[in-house]
């Protein structure tokens, strides 16, 4: 028996023995023990999780400046949830590829914490189909934030392209140089004159052109 071999077995052993829970078992409640950041937290039990159905500001990373409000973002998830018992609800994927839960969570007086960061301007909603269900919440939210220019959206209406065009399917917009654009099938593809448009039909900023 190799010594790796069995600082392996040693580690599974002392995971199960400590009760760690296997990524298939997605708790109904927990306590919040951390914040990452505006859209990640973290319970008591070691699991991550990431609210699904919005984007908050990115936080400094790899050499880049923080966003706009992405430390205030942080605080008032901080404020609402640290050392607070939430209940997790779930939509049709409960977990994405780095194994942290997708979650809409509430808290025990029934406060809706994706939505109340969205209201306030400091998320955007981030459609991730086929996690849809409490889309229109979110986006009644985003609208209203948004006309009344709260918060991200004192700097997220500005452009720089004399159009965009998004994805009915991904639910994305791009830049129209994107090469991603240019995947679009012609039945998903859809000229947007401007990003209020793109925001207003629930469309998300693609990753990689960051429109």
């Amino acid at each position: 028996m190799s010594w790796r071999w069995l600082l392996e077995l040693t580690a599974v052993l002392f995971l199960v023995g400590c009760g760690a829970p296997s990524p298939g078992e997605a708790p109904a409640v927990g306590v919040v023990a951390q914040v990452q950041d505006g859209d990640t937290l973290t319970l008591t039990d070691g699991r991550k999780v990431r609210l699904v159905g919005i984007d908050a500001p990115e936080l400094e990373k790899e050499g880049q400046p923080a966003e706009f409000l992405a430390h205030k973002a942080k605080k008032i998830l901080t404020d609402l949830t640290q050392g607070r018992r939430v209940r997790l609800e779930y939509d049709r994927l409960r977990y994405d590829r780095f194994q942290r839960l997708l979650a809409y969570v509430f808290l025990e007086d029934g406060t809706f914490v994706n939505r109340e960061l969205v209201a306030r301007g400091l998320a955007r909603v981030y459609s991730q189909p086929p996690n849809t269900a409490r889309q229109e919440e979110l986006l009644a939210a985003q609208r209203e934030a948004l006309e009344a220019g709260r918060g991200i959206w004192r700097e997220a209406l500005k452009q720089d392209e004399d159009f965009y065009l998004a994805n009915r399917k991904t639910l994305r917009f791009h830049r129209p140089g994107c090469h991603l654009a240019g995947e679009i099938a012609p039945a998903n593809r859809l000229r947007l004159t401007s990003k209020k448009d793109a925001y207003l039909q629930g469309f998300s900023p693609c990753r990689t052109c960051r429109p």
